[in-house]
């Protein structure tokens, strides 16, 4: 293997555990000290990569705005019916949920005044992406009368995204994952 790849294994493995304790704990929950323990390097090879917390939290936070829009944009190239679209935006949310944690975005946003300017940037563009793909995905149902709901579709998809964001949050707190189902549930049977 190359050193090239075995950086860009060891930077991905230590992107993956650092958002599993984000997850869990938050972003002021944890030390390079917890990511070295699981990784199973040193902390000094953690700062080779993210010479900081906040040069972290900017890799975290792109890293998941990448994968949240690979993964819209294959639901919309698999999924034509806006329904389902959002069936699987619900699911992608719900992942969190069967651990009992809740999505990096929420997790940020909870340490939101501790925060660098640009994580903070970074989780406003993660929401912006969100709040588009909903609000085209709500727009094109309507038009095609498959979802039917009153008002703007801007605001329907802030209610969407702020509902999941709570279930994931009472799941955790109630550690029961029949929470974030029945608030799922709710959202798509109000619109259909």
């Amino acid at each position: 293997m190359t050193k090239n790849n075995n950086n860009k294994n060891t930077s991905e493995l230590i992107l993956d555990t650092a958002q599993a304790i984000v997850q869990q704990y938050g972003f002021n929950g944890f030390s390079y000290s917890h990511i070295a323990e699981k990784v199973g390097i040193r902390n000094a090879s953690i700062h080779y990569y993210f010479p900081n917390k906040e040069d972290l939290g900017e890799a975290l936070i792109a890293r998941y705005l990448r994968n949240f829009k690979a993964f819209v944009a294959g639901i919309d190239a698999e999924t034509p019916n806006n329904v389902e679209k959002l069936r699987k935006f619900i699911l992608l949310y719900s992942g969190p949920v069967q651990d009992y944690c809740a999505c990096l975005s929420v997790m940020l946003s909870t340490d939101l005044a501790t925060l660098s300017g640009k994580v903070q940037i970074g989780l406003t563009q993660f929401f912006s992406a969100n709040l588009e793909w909903l609000e085209r995905v709500l727009e094109e149902g309507r038009r095609e009368g498959h979802v039917k709901f009153e008002g703007a579709a801007d605001a329907q998809a802030h209610q969407f995204l702020a509902a999941l964001q709570g279930a994931q949050l009472l799941s955790r707190s109630f550690h029961d994952v029949s929470k974030y189902d029945q608030i799922a549930d709710g959202l798509i049977s109000a619109l259909t």
